[in-house]
């Protein structure tokens, strides 16, 4: 492929459609099993592709994720720098949410903090050390993962293309406003990530609010070069410290977070449904 593709070409128009077809037979990025290697502008050209494909039969954009924003989950997908993708509200589970394994292809999840805009970035906003003033909420969510790669070898142009593998998410409608977050809750902070009441991963103290920092700042950074802008109301994952975890039998998947609450998920090899109402 051109090393300068873009959403405007015949090729990645016609790849754009292959892809989102074969996500919604829940078997995504089978183009990779094929052969096609994408660069990184190629993987971020293809996904805006398809966002602009879903955007047109009318799902709705609520946010970004950043992915692959901590060193154990690089070494598990064999990327070595950050990625973006995007945030569907057909995507969006209530906390307590049943899902069914046959909506996913080889489901696994990570447990992290989702922050919920009050306004569009600033450069102040990143001028210290405390929570960016342009963030309104912090609270705890379950990303949800297509957790396969079909390429030859690990390919970051892949891991963009197939949308960071992001399959949705699930969060509770509480959260903490970023007026009550002081340095003292900061190090105080604790995320905590269950199956079946059993502790898989945890993340204590400063380093949850530096990835939110980071991540937040980053992505601003990237979609600003792409012309793309940050707005008020959307929601931003920003990222998982503990590795992403497969998720292959029946149980109860709960993140704690302490101040900012609690989400749960439910996982059933039950008929598939489509999702619960948006939070």
């Amino acid at each position: 492929m051109s090393q300068h593709a873009d959403s405007e070409t015949p090729e990645i128009s016609l790849l754009a459609a292959r892809q989102l077809k074969d996500y919604d037979a829940c078997q995504p990025g089978m183009l990779f099993s094929e052969g096609i290697e994408l660069d990184v502008a190629q993987g971020y050209a293809l996904q805006r592709a398809v966002t602009h494909l879903r955007k047109a039969r009318g799902e709705q954009l609520i946010g970004y994720k950043v992915g692959c924003t901590s060193q154990a989950i690089r070494e598990q997908l064999g990327i070595n720098h950050c990625v973006h993708g995007c945030l569907f509200g057909s995507e969006q589970y209530a906390s307590g949410a049943v899902l069914f394994q046959q909506n996913f292809a080889k489901l696994a999840i990570e447990g992290e903090l989702a922050i919920e805009l009050a306004r569009e970035p600033r450069e102040e906003d990143f001028t210290g050390h405390a929570l960016p003033s342009c963030i309104c909420r912090v609270f705890p969510v379950i990303e949800l993962h297509n957790h396969v790669m079909r390429g030859h070898r690990a390919s970051a142009g892949e891991l963009i293309a197939n949308n960071a593998i992001h399959a949705g998410f699930v969060s509770g409608a509480d959260g903490l406003s970023s007026n009550h977050v002081s340095k003292d809750v900061a190090n105080a902070a604790e995320l905590v990530i269950f199956v079946d009441d059993q502790v898989i991963g945890r993340c204590d103290g400063p380093v949850l609010f530096q990835t939110i920092h980071s991540s937040l700042k980053w992505l601003w950074n990237e979609l600003s070069q792409s012309g793309e802008r940050l707005r008020a109301g959307q929601i931003i994952l920003t990222g998982s410290i503990p590795k992403l975890f497969p998720v292959v039998d029946e149980c109860c998947i709960r993140v704690v977070s302490v101040p900012f609450g609690e989400v749960t998920a439910h996982v059933t090899h039950g008929k598939a449904v489509l999702p619960v109402s948006p939070a």
